[in-house]
């Protein structure tokens, strides 16, 4: 009985390591993704997506499958900036950049099918379908899936900030005659940053289209906006 009490106690003691240690690497990957989307460094999101998978492999739990989700989505969003910027005259090189975004992209949305239905994992999911819509023909293949996805994210939690920047992104990116609407744009983005003032995504997509018409909006100290 002993004998069996010990080997129990060495096996739970184990199980706790075993643990401990993965916990250990998921905020050590946590950290490198961060740092990664920061500099916006592609081939580092790669490294910490990789050792996210072989953490799922090895030691499947819903944290190890959440970071490998948020890795692949930070791959996928970081390849879409870099096929955006893709010379012209490479059409090769953007094929390969634009098959690398679609892997990435497919492998979280398998993951998440396992996951449960939050407003964030919604949220992910459109953000994810957005990076493979690189046409006309995607555009139409993804965009009904995209709505769903963040109607459904903003149904579980209408605070969700994250969510209404996802929303916001088509009305920014696309061209007028293709649904393309400013003013909805910075109506979305206001809201959320309303809900959190700090979100650097709002923030940058706020810079990044809208420094142009800076004249036609009052800014207010906690980051909103509004039209004059």
């Amino acid at each position: 009985m002993r004998l069996r009490a010990g080997f129990l106690a060495l096996g739970l003691g184990m199980a706790s390591a075993v643990a401990g240690a993965a916990d250990a690497s998921v905020t050590e990957l946590e950290r490198a993704l961060g740092e990664a989307a920061r500099r916006y460094d592609v081939e580092a999101a790669v490294r910490v997506q990789s050792e996210a998978r072989t953490l799922h492999r090895q030691q499947p739990s819903p944290t190890a499958a959440d970071l490998l989700v948020r890795a692949s989505l930070e791959v996928a969003e970081l390849l879409r900036i870099e096929f955006e910027e893709w010379p012209g005259g490479d059409p090769e090189g953007r094929r390969i950049s634009g098959r690398r975004i679609d892997a990435a992209a497919e492998e979280a949305l398998a993951i998440l099918d396992s996951l449960p239905e939050t407003s964030d994992n919604s949220r992910r999911r459109g953000d994810l379908i957005a990076t493979m819509i690189r046409s006309d023909f995607r555009a139409k293949k993804y965009r009904d899936d995209f709505d769903r996805a963040v109607a459904r994210a903003l149904e579980l939690d209408p605070d969700n900030a994250r969510a209404w920047v996802a929303k916001a992104k088509p009305y920014v990116f696309a061209s007028p005659e293709r649904g393309g609407d400013l003013d909805e744009a910075v109506r979305l983005l206001t809201r959320a940053l309303e809900l959190e003032p700090r979100l650097e995504s709002a923030r940058l997509l706020r810079a990044d289209n809208f420094e142009v018409n800076y004249r036609e909006y009052d800014w207010g100290l906690n980051g909103s906006f509004t039209k004059r």
